[in-house]
């Protein structure tokens, strides 16, 4: 083989042969740009956290977030971002609600269609002489 072998760590700031560029780098660079675009001070990891509410506001699920994240478990991104996300509980409770009542609408449809059927089969053996 000539070279060096590339790695597969998926960074998104490598050198030609794949290995990460110093943080510290990135860092500096970003700064920069930020100043001379006239932008408030943010930090880059402050892109992190607008994506991650970004999504998360947007509806996408929370496991998909923490996997995008590459967080451990799903507890330690809904740990740290719950606070995006105020009205879930709110949402959740009425989301119950509205199955619980399709439910409770089907059972009242079942016990109708078992009454009709009751009905129809004893009026059949009325008629039947």
């Amino acid at each position: 083989m000539v070279g060096q072998a590339l790695t597969d760590d998926d960074f998104v700031f490598a050198h030609p042969d794949g290995t990460p560029w110093d943080p510290r780098t990135i860092t500096h660079a970003f700064g920069r740009i930020i100043r001379k675009a006239g932008l408030p001070h943010v930090r880059l990891h402050d892109l992190r956290h607008t994506h991650v509410t970004l999504m998360l506001k947007a509806g996408v699920h929370p496991k998909i977030v923490s996997e995008r994240l590459g967080h451990s478990n799903i507890g330690v991104t809904l740990g740290t971002y719950s606070h995006v996300l105020p009205g879930l509980q709110e949402a959740a409770v009425k989301r119950f609600d509205e199955v619980l009542e399709q439910v409770v609408q089907g059972q009242r449809m079942s016990a109708k269609c078992r009454q009709n059927r009751t009905n129809q089969m004893s009026a059949r053996r009325d008629s039947n002489p």
